[in-house]
């Protein structure tokens, strides 16, 4: 069997009992190693391990943080404990390829090892960094350059949207597939209601749901402004906003000068059945996002049996009505397309998750990390 080395930087894969540690674990099945690489800080002390410490997830699933002093130096640190781990491990061409989770920062750390050992470099990519939203910010374009280095080392590319393998140049498309991220639909869509959001909030006679990280990138705060056009034509209407971020309070700010503050509900991250269940008993899921690469959430909303309101991005496009799908950043559109799903006048476009089983699924992932052999 094949052995992974993969470079990451999502944090949650060192939190017990996390999807994202538990997804880690079961990926871990499909080869015969999986070391990953993790973009963390040191701890709080300002003490680093130097990436000694190893955290064992599975019975071959391992991760390997870089503890670095500063993000400044996730990518250094990451080659070095890289070059560390391969040499610990063995890891050589032929039974080893390494998997990039991003074509930026871990693309270039999965690059520079690739070269220096002549393991097979497979690149993902989650979101839509061609999408002029992302291109506005500085680091953004610093990592639109690193792309641009990456792709020609990978051997094989996978994108979680069709939106992304069509924004690719030529030479990049040629070697790339189309995988999306897992989605259990069957388990959304016959899953009992455990919480009721009208139950919850009975003073509204119709009730939007926003769930998501609370960053720009979300635009939440479209959604807000949205809400104010909305309640003059539907007073009784009300805005469930559930997640957690850094624009958290710039948002409650918001809702509370533009006279929503008992309209506008901030609920912090719930798990994912009581999620599911604000899902299945509200009349309409808002996705406001500049800029997706996939947008499970909008997957499951629609699986749940939600009216979905989303901007032109991620997979949108294929689960939302056409009087509901809109241009990111664009308020008065968002409001009456709000406003035409309280008001029951749409409905969801129909879709087939094409993977009808997660072993069916988990298959063809691992054939696709197995194509840059």
């Amino acid at each position: 069997m094949t052995k992974v080395l993969m470079i990451s930087s999502d944090a949650k894969i060192l939190e017990e009992g996390s999807p994202v540690r538990a997804r880690m674990a079961e990926y871990g099945t499909l080869f015969a190693e999986t070391n990953i690489i993790l973009f963390t800080l040191a701890n709080k002390a300002g003490v680093t391990t130097g990436g000694r410490r190893t955290v064992q997830v599975s019975p071959n699933v391992f991760v390997h943080p870089t503890d670095s002093f500063s993000r400044f130096f996730y990518i250094t640190d990451a080659i070095a404990l890289g070059q560390k781990v391969i040499r610990g491990k063995g890891l050589a061409k032929g039974d080893c390829i390494i998997t990039a989770q991003d074509p930026f920062e871990a693309g270039m750390v999965g690059r520079m090892l690739s070269q220096k050992s002549g393991i097979p470099l497979h690149v993902q990519i989650h979101t839509d960094f061609q999408s002029a939203y992302f291109r506005k910010g500085i680091l953004n374009m610093i990592r639109i350059g690193f792309s641009k280095i990456v792709f020609p080392q990978a051997k094989a590319v996978r994108a979680v949207s069709d939106k992304i393998l069509a924004s690719l140049p030529a030479q990049v498309r040629s070697k790339a597939s189309v995988l999306p991220i897992y989605a259990d639909v069957a388990s959304v869509s016959g899953s009992q209601v455990t919480a009721d959001l009208r139950k919850k909030y009975p003073r509204f006679g119709k009730i939007a749901l926003a769930a998501s990280r609370l960053t720009k990138e979300k635009d939440i705060a479209s959604a807000i402004r949205a809400f104010v056009a909305v309640r003059k034509n539907l007073p009784d209407a009300g805005l469930v906003i559930v997640g957690s971020g850094a624009e958290e309070a710039n948002l409650k700010a918001l809702a509370a000068a533009a006279g929503l503050a008992d309209s506008v509900i901030f609920e912090p991250w719930a798990d994912h059945a009581t999620l599911v269940s604000y899902m299945k008993t509200c009349d309409a899921f808002i996705s406001a996002s500049l800029y997706e690469g996939y947008g499970l959430s909008m997957l499951e909303a629609h699986a749940a049996g939600a009216t979905l309101v989303a901007t032109n991005a991620g997979i949108a496009p294929l689960l939302a009505d056409e009087s509901c799908l809109i241009a990111p950043g664009d308020v008065s559109a968002l409001a009456a397309a709000i406003e035409c799903a309280l008001s029951g006048e749409a409905k969801n476009k129909p879709y087939r998750y094409p993977y009808q089983s997660k072993s069916a699924y988990l298959d063809v992932y691992r054939a696709d990390i197995e194509r840059a052999k």
